[in-house]
């Protein structure tokens, strides 16, 4: 179990970035803590404001139901439960998501255009993942 508490972006945290430009509101959805924190300590470097790290269905749906939100980066397996509900909300919202997952299937047939981030991933990887969601910050 996860020690941190979940890092929202309306913590209003001081930052590296030019405080005149609006962040984009990145959604991470993902149960495995190292993972979760690697995602929100890169995902913040590059300039995108953190929503999570979400590591429920129940949390994760209903955020992605009412929050606003420019992009989401969604494990496909939560514990046990499928993130599938979170993506069909999304989708719905017309948000941008990819998925990121360690098994070598994905939901296909549900989403077939929806990218998919292969675990493990690199920085670099993970940067192109969300320019190609949400394109450049600058």
């Amino acid at each position: 179990m996860c020690s941190s508490a979940s890092t929202h972006a309306d913590d209003n945290r001081e930052g590296r970035l030019d405080q005149s430009l609006p962040q984009r509101r990145v959604l991470i959805v993902e149960d495995d803590c190292l993972i979760a924190l690697f995602l929100t300590a890169e995902i913040s470097e590059l300039g995108y404001a953190v929503v999570g790290p979400v590591r429920n269905l129940a949390e994760a749906t209903s955020i992605a139901a009412t929050s606003v939100l420019d992009g989401a980066l969604i494990d496909i397996a939560l514990g046990e439960q499928s993130a599938l509900p979170v993506a069909t909300i999304l989708s719905d919202r017309h948000i941008p998501f990819a998925f990121t997952t360690g098994d070598n299937e994905g939901p296909e047939e549900a989403f077939p255009d929806v990218p998919i981030l292969g675990k493990p991933f690199t920085t670099e990887e993970l940067r192109h993942a969300l320019e190609a969601l949400l394109g450049n910050n600058e």
